[in-house]
């Protein structure tokens, strides 16, 4: 074949510039984005029931759904939380189950459902996960004249909320990148009617006969059509109340007098009572949640984005507009770092190749190959429709020293042919002839490390599928260029193309060109082979030494990056109101303003409509936090964890990463060991002070505190049965005035022309101990007249404690304890079994990050034996020898050992990213094994003696060896000293294969020959 293509120059060059142009077309057609378009395996189910405790909504809503939903298909997990008025459910399934025919399912289970609910419940809504529902930014728009930390302009934020709804959320979905604007601080309105106590005795009215002349006044009977001769009419029946004024006008009939409303009712449109608010840097925001289109480019999006948002600046200046988690920004910064890697590793291989061959023509030639196959990859990449990110481009890298081994030893095996005196055009046949075979046995072994990673369970496996593809298109594409497109340009180039040119006359006049390498290695198998008992027992040590680091080394699922964002979730832990928890806030962004760049809270209950996570109460806040440098982070969190601690030593901080997709994709913020407590006892509620108790107790035998439990005190009002039936005091009539006393008493509709209001009958703002002794409840005993009697006759209050939030799973309810930063699982969970046994009031499961990453690395040891036993598959086909891939085979476990002694010393853990570089390294490195033996068996065929046989097959392989060595590291290198995400990612990888490329390589070079020797040292070729 080689030879036809030789003779064929003009051809080969042809189709490979059609293939370079195509390729370099459909680069600029690629999408271009974070990670990999994956679906999520995630279905939450939201309840909503108002004035509900958790414990009636788990009790007769979520459990009965529970029980339900468990039968979905391929469901993998299944846990749930209840809070007063609010419910979760998050269902999570296999990898790869169809998330559209399980959205369908669940729907279908909560509509069976829902025959064994409460007949008021609210049907729940079923949201799917998706990536692309994460908000690629939030657009913060606040009020230039407000003070930061100080109080907001109440009118003038009323009109930026109206505005920001009416205006901006609308022109910004209009733009086509953009799937949906989701908003939340918005201030909303209602009809408040606040009756005067004293006329309302007077008149000899009630609450009721309010709240029925509102009913009868806003109704809406319907229409009906008349005809009327030639003519037909549609007559409309409406007493629809929709104006302020409607309802000050509507008259009520007391005992023959005709009373307007407004005559005994102060009434006017109000401000609702406020659940939750946003703030961006100590002021008041609306924020704008932006979410991209899921085939739309993001860097299209934030040029629309950033064109919309310059119109509004320039026309409202009265308004500021601020973007916080950016991930345009992420993605630019990524993809530019992995884009500059590859160009400077790329460099480096040059310069490697310029200093090894001693001219600068072999360079050229193996510089413009790998151009070349660099991008006709992207054409595979265009037909497989996969994108540019950063798992597919740290691939890319990856492959790149890899690549450039099939060039670099087919143009040194060329100039070996030369130099013994073969033509120009023989030397190129008969050099790529003889290492086609070896060639393409390394490729092989390479790719059959890497398929094997696709099948990995989960997330991780589809990720990598992108990186696998990128190395197994870049090693074959790389191969046949090698071999078809290498010899041709080689022999083009020395014959005719650069003669006399002064670029053809450069010479690099360096050490390595002139035998100094060859004496290298020939004094170093001179040293192995004089020491053969020391080098055996360095290689019988290096298994155990991999076993035991293996064990002892520190295991994640994903190594950590830095990043300059962090996230505080705070529940105070009292029972405080939503201005207290700003105030709270305020006074905790204005302490850190000067060690941070950019503050936003959400405090309180958001209005988000994708909002998949338990909605926050009034006594939570969530806080962002962005430095301007990642090292500043740690000292946030902890200063930040140490300010609420000191004020407020009941509340319950957790920390986490952003939501990114990263974040999404591999929950990085999971805690370690979570100890799920359940009770044996289910007629008893556990109070708080035994749960404070065990908590307490697990601080003191463990070590580790737990995330604190939240509690919440409550009023339970207790009803004197008696009385209601001696003053004939309905149950309605009384739960009437309470929910008016306390403002929730919500009882009609205001129409008006494009928004409907609420009208709420409220009673004058007052404490809860004011309400109960003031407050007048009308009785009839009498039945000639209308008497009142005080509130607190009729009712009694008692303090009480319960969990804030009751989480349960498919065995039912439990008591979480999250545990984070475990040094060492086993004997915590151990210590915490312990503790709850002693009790006898608990049976005790454990969940959390500790299981799936050990599930994950357990397959990893799987994938590593599956990828040694092709390797040792295609190496026996190759060498037709069952005992040679041994041999080659051996350095793994030396490899290995070396590498997991460098992750450790670099302070690095055995995690998804450095297994996959330790599981690539093991493909790679016996490459140069496979090529030194290869060598050995070709020379004793020709009759050779053994120990010649291997001095000159080194001497022949040693420069491509360490040429191959070299620039597969030099590769890694710049990932070393970059700090976006997706070197970060990649950087335990690179340590790990640069810890293993370099002890294999002396390895490759002077064990493995020792161990051939020791087999074939009494044994004819």
């Amino acid at each position: 074949m080689v030879k036809f293509l030789v003779h064929r120059p003009i051809a080969v060059l042809m189709a490979f510039t059609a293939c370079f142009i195509v390729g370099l077309v459909t680069y600029f057609t690629l999408p271009v984005s974070l990670l990999p378009d994956i679906a999520i395996p995630e279905i939450t189910v939201q309840i909503s029931a108002q004035n509900t405790s958790a414990r009636e909504l788990e009790n007769t809503v979520v459990k009965p759904l529970r029980q339900q939903l468990i039968q979905v298909a391929r469901l993998k997990d299944m846990d749930s939380e209840a809070r007063d008025g609010a419910g979760l459910i998050r269902l999570s399934f296999d990898f790869g189950t169809n998330t559209d025919l399980a959205f369908i399912e669940v729907n279908e289970k909560i509509d069976a459902a829902m025959n064994y609910l409460p007949k008021d419940t609210e049907r729940p809504k079923v949201v799917k996960a998706s990536a692309t529902d994460i908000p690629v930014f939030y657009l913060n728009l606040t009020l230039k004249n407000d003070s930061a930390y100080g109080q907001t302009d109440e009118r003038a934020f009323l009109d930026l909320c109206e505005f920001a709804e009416n205006v901006i959320k609308r022109r910004i979905e209009q733009l086509t990148e953009v799937a949906m604007v989701d908003v939340t601080g918005l201030v909303e309105r209602q009809l408040q009617i606040v009756p005067d106590k004293n006329k309302l005795a007077v008149l000899g009215l009630s609450i009721q006969d309010v709240e029925t002349a509102l009913a009868q006044n806003n109704v809406e009977p319907g229409s009906m059509i008349v005809r009327d001769g030639y003519y037909e009419y549609n007559i409309k029946f409406s007493t629809l109340l929709r104006t302020e004024d409607d309802v000050k006008n509507i008259l009520i009939n007391k005992e023959g007098r005709i009373i307007r409303l407004e005559e005994f009712c102060e009434i006017g449109v109000v401000s609702v009572k406020e659940k939750g608010i946003s703030m961006s840097n100590g002021k008041r925001a609306v924020t704008l949640a932006i979410i991209k289109q899921a085939d739309e480019n993001m860097d299209d999006m934030k040029e629309a984005i950033g064109g919309t948002m310059d119109y509004f600046q320039s026309v409202y200046p009265d308004i500021e507009f601020s973007v916080s988690r950016n991930q345009t920004e992420l993605l630019d910064y990524t993809i530019s770092n992995l884009q500059q890697n590859l160009s400077l590793g790329f460099l480096f291989i040059c310069i490697v190749a310029v200093l090894f061959l001693g001219d600068v023509k072999s360079p050229f030639i193996i510089g413009l190959s790998m151009v070349v196959s660099i991008v006709i990859c992207f054409l595979f990449f265009y037909l497989f429709k996969m994108s540019l990110n950063i798992i597919s481009l740290s691939g890319l890298i990856l492959a790149l020293g890899m690549m450039i081994d099939s060039s670099i030893i087919v143009t040194e095996n060329i100039s070996q042919y030369r130099e013994r005196g073969y033509s120009l055009r023989r030397a190129c046949i008969a050099g790529t002839s003889e290492v086609i075979t070896p060639m393409l046995s390394s490729s092989l072994t390479t790719i059959a490390v890497f398929v094997p990673l696709i099948f990995m369970s989960g997330i991780a496996g589809a990720i990598f599928y992108d990186q696998a593809f990128s190395v197994t298109v870049g090693l074959m594409v790389s191969y046949f260029t090698g071999i078809m497109l290498l010899p041709v340009l080689y022999m083009l180039v020395y014959r005719t193309g650069l003669r006399k040119s002064w670029f053809s006359r450069i010479r690099i006049n360096n050490p390595i060109k002139d035998h100094t390498l060859d004496r290298f290695y020939d004094a170093g198998v001179d040293f192995i082979f004089a020491h053969k008992t020391a080098s055996v027992l360095f290689c019988i040590i290096s298994i155990p030494l991999c076993v035991f680091m293996f064990y002892f080394i520190g295991k994640e699922r994903m190594p950590e990056i830095d990043q300059n964002e962090l996230i505080a979730r705070v529940e105070w832990n009292e029972n405080i109101h939503v201005d207290e928890n700003r105030h709270r806030v305020n006074v905790l962004f204005e302490t850190l303003r000067e060690g941070t760049v950019e503050q936003t809270a959400a405090i309180g209950q958001q209005d988000y409509l994708l909002n998949r996570e338990q909605a926050l109460s009034s006594s939570e806040a969530e806080l962002y936090f962005k430095t301007k440098d990642p090292s500043e982070i740690a000292f946030l969190q902890e200063k930040v964890y140490r300010l609420l601690k000191s004020e407020y030593p009941l509340a319950v901080v957790s920390f986490s990463p952003p939501e990114t997709v990263f974040e999404k994709l591999f929950v990085t913020g999971e805690a370690d060991i979570v100890a799920e407590l359940y009770s044996r006892n289910k007629e008893k509620v556990p109070t708080a002070d035994e749960l404070r108790g065990l908590e307490n107790e697990f601080i003191t035998r463990t070590g580790y505190a737990p995330t604190g439990i939240a509690f919440e005190n409550q009023l339970n009002i207790r009803i004197n049965k008696e009385k209601l039936l001696l003053y004939n005091v309905s149950y309605d009539e009384l739960y009437r005035v309470l929910k008016t006393a306390f403002k929730e008493n919500s009882v009609a509709t205001l129409h008006s022309y494009q928004q409907y209001l609420p009208i709420s009958i409220v009673g004058e703002e007052q404490t809860v101990n004011t309400i109960l002794q003031e407050t007048l409840v009308q009785t009839r005993a009498d039945k000639d007249g209308v008497e009142y009697l005080p509130l607190r006759e009729l009712v009694s209050v008692v303090t009480a404690e319960d969990l804030k939030a009751i989480t349960a799973g498919r065995n039912g309810e439990y008591v979480p304890f999250r545990f984070y930063e475990v040094q060492k699982a086993e004997p915590l969970m151990q210590q915490v079994k312990e503790v709850a046994d002693a009790t006898g009031d608990w049976d005790t499961a454990f969940s959390g990050s500790f299981f799936s990453n050990r599930k994950m690395l357990d397959e990893l040891v799987v994938i590593l034996f599956i990828s040694i036993l092709l390797m040792y598959f295609i190496l026996a086909a190759q060498f037709e020898s069952f005992v040679q891939p041994l041999v080659v085979l051996l350095e793994i476990p030396i490899d290995v050992a070396f590498a997991l002694v460098l992750l450790w010393i670099c302070g690095h853990t055995l995690n998804l990213m450095s297994a996959i570089g330790l599981i690539v390294t093991c493909g790679i490195i016996i490459n140069d094994s496979i090529l030194k033996l290869d060598a050995i068996n070709e020379l004793r065929k020709t009759g050779i003696p053994l120990l010649e046989a291997i001095h000159e097959a080194g001497r022949r392989r040693l420069r491509p060896i360490i040429m191959t060595s070299l620039t597969t590291i030099f590769a890694m290198v710049p990932l070393l000293f970059s700090f976006d995400m997706g070197s970060e990612l990649q950087k335990p990888l690179s340590i790990a294969m640069i810890g293993a490329m370099f002890i294999g390589t002396l390895v490759s070079l002077f064990i493995i020959p020792l161990i051939y020797w020791f087999i074939y040292r009494n044994k004819k070729a």
